[in-house]
């Protein structure tokens, strides 16, 4: 009995000792462990700091770590930066960073990161980082004033040295972007909502060159909801319901786009001091595909194989009473001539728009106005590339509407972009329609009525450039008639105006083309462009140089 419970005796203690010992190894591994993350948690801090010379200061909360299996999670992160520091080594000539960020998080989880490289080499590679609702405030502290930009990875300093990552998960984040230098702490962009992933992301040349991967990963997933972006004017807006981008399939689709001026068309025009036009744009549904995004990465240079307008419309108003037009409106040709990155879009194709324009003369008294429905359109070879872009091989425009869901009208506009003289051609037909339905633009602005006349067919061809248009225009018609209206009456007319129109009439006008027992006349299109009118205003002034010509207004067909 005695020797029984001898034994029993050294079994307990056998195993109290090698409880003893798990527990011990436990308690170590745990204060370790402990005073590891107590001190991982200041490293970061330190380095932080350090490496961004007392720029920013980051603050980890809830940190808890596995360097066994090389995970780390944080209850919270929050990154701050020191605007007065900022100043400080910027007045001293330091090179900092044109941009601070400013951040807050949800939770973060890394999947098997290396301690040992972060903590001794300054290098970071991880298979997987989450980041749960994070709040991004990003603010310009200077402008770029950079020609050229050296790609990241040549930048790159500590830590962010070759970084890999093997996934990014970013959920539910918010973004505000700002200009201090333009508008104070006043945001110029802000997404509501947005997720990010980003597959196989490696930051060094050989991701840089590789051109299988787009601004150094395999993979970018956005979508955001809530877009809004305050133009450089900080009078328009634009908005979007919802973005979604992927580099893998090279596509962009944003829908529910709108354009929209923030202040009333009077004060518009107050704040800029001319007759501004009031612009109202909004966008079904925006579709971009075959985006080069592995090239724009490498050389900053844009290319896409098509770009979808669905269901745009347009509302505009112009106070031409109250205000001038005071400066040049450039001609599409100086618009991508002065377009800095190389671009190229094979394609832009337009369905089912609509465009509404209003306009208030020097002497009228009401608005006159003019639609243009079911307006389709293709618009090949944009591009400012020399290679692509000649004046045998020009942007060719295609354009078909109704004009005031009446008369149908198809134009063709060649333009070669690159041209210095602003030369193009301007062809097209002009379908069957009562004249009359012209009346509301023509009568409050042009102080004209056509009280009747039928258009059967029209056709019209031209030669353009920055100072003149030359060409013709056949346009058949019958029984046309006009008043003379006093300007500044409402559409009333005089006897004056009454005796002027019987002459007219009579004398001036031909009513029909052809006249009775001839061959059809041609019209000459005579304009000389007013450099302070749109390139819209000049082709339309070629359209009605012609129609005068064609009805025996000669002189006046001649601007």
């Amino acid at each position: 009995m005695y020797q029984y419970t001898k034994n029993n005796a050294k079994k307990t203690n056998k195993w109290l000792k090698v409880t003893a010992w798990v527990v011990g190894i436990a308690l170590v591994l745990f204060l370790g462990l402990f005073i590891f993350t107590f001190w991982l948690e200041g490293k970061i801090e330190r380095m932080v700091a350090d490496q961004s010379k007392g720029v920013y200061k980051l603050q980890v909360f809830g940190l808890s770590t596995s360097p066994f299996v090389g995970s780390l999670s944080v209850d919270s992160l929050s990154l701050k930066p020191d605007y007065d520091r900022w100043n400080e080594l910027s007045s001293q000539g330091s090179n900092v960073s044109r941009t601070l960020v400013e951040f807050q998080t949800g939770s973060v989880a890394i999947r098997k990161l290396s301690y040992f490289k972060v903590l001794f080499n300054n290098s970071v590679q991880l298979d997987e980082i989450v980041v749960q609702q994070p709040k991004l405030l990003m603010t310009v502290m200077r402008q770029d004033t950079t020609e050229s930009h050296v790609p990241m990875h040549q930048t790159a300093k500590g830590f962010l040295k070759g970084l890999s990552i093997g996934k990014i998960s970013v959920s539910r984040a918010r973004l505000r972007y700002r200009s201090k230098v333009e508008a104070g702490t006043d945001t110029v962009f802000a997404l509501k909502q947005f997720n990010l992933g980003v597959t196989d992301f490696i930051l060094d040349s050989t991701s840089f060159n590789d051109p299988t991967r787009a601004y150094y990963a395999k993979k970018y997933e956005f979508t955001a909801q809530g877009a809004r972006y305050i133009l450089s004017d900080g009078l328009h807006e634009a908005t979007s319901d919802s973005i979604a981008v992927s580099t893998a399939s090279g596509t962009v689709v944003a829908s529910g786009i709108k354009f929209t001026p923030l202040v009333d068309q009077a004060a518009l025009s107050k704040v800029k001091g001319k007759a501004a036009t009031h612009q109202k744009v909004e966008v079904k549904k925006v579709s971009i595909s075959g985006v080069a995004f592995a090239e724009h990465s490498r050389t900053n240079s844009l290319k896409a194989k098509h770009l979808l307008l669905q269901t745009p419309s347009l509302i505009a108003f112009k106070n031409k009473k109250d205000f001038q037009d005071e400066e040049n409106k450039p001609t599409p040709h100086e618009i991508v001539q002065g377009i800095k990155p190389r671009f190229l879009l094979d394609t832009l194709e337009i369905q089912n728009g609509y465009i509404r324009y209003e306009e208030l003369a020097p002497a009228a008294t009401e608005r006159g106005h003019i639609t243009f429905h079911k307006v389709s359109s293709t618009i090949a070879n944009v591009s400012n590339i020399p290679e692509h872009m000649t004046n045998e091989n020009p942007a060719v425009v295609k354009v078909s509407t109704m004009v005031m869901d009446r008369a149908k009208v198809e134009v063709t506009i060649r333009i070669p972009l690159l041209n210095k003289d602003g030369y193009h051609t301007l062809s097209g037909t002009v379908g069957g329609a009562n004249l009359q339905v012209l009346n509301p633009i023509l009568v409050p602005t042009a102080f004209v009525k056509i009280a009747s006349g039928v258009v059967s067919s029209g056709k019209f061809n031209a030669e353009l450039n920055n100072t003149s248009a030359n060409g013709s225009m056949m346009l058949l018609y019958n029984n046309l008639k006009i008043e003379l209206l006093n300007k500044g009456s409402g559409g009333q007319q005089g006897l004056g105006k009454e005796v002027l129109s019987f002459l007219a009439n009579k004398v001036a006008i031909k009513s029909s083309n052809p006249s009775e027992g001839e061959q059809p006349r041609t019209g000459n299109i005579t304009v000389t462009r007013d450099p302070q009118k749109s390139i819209f205003n000049y082709w339309k002034s070629c359209l009605v140089s012609g129609g005068l010509s064609s009805m025996g207004l000669n002189n006046m067909a001649k601007q």
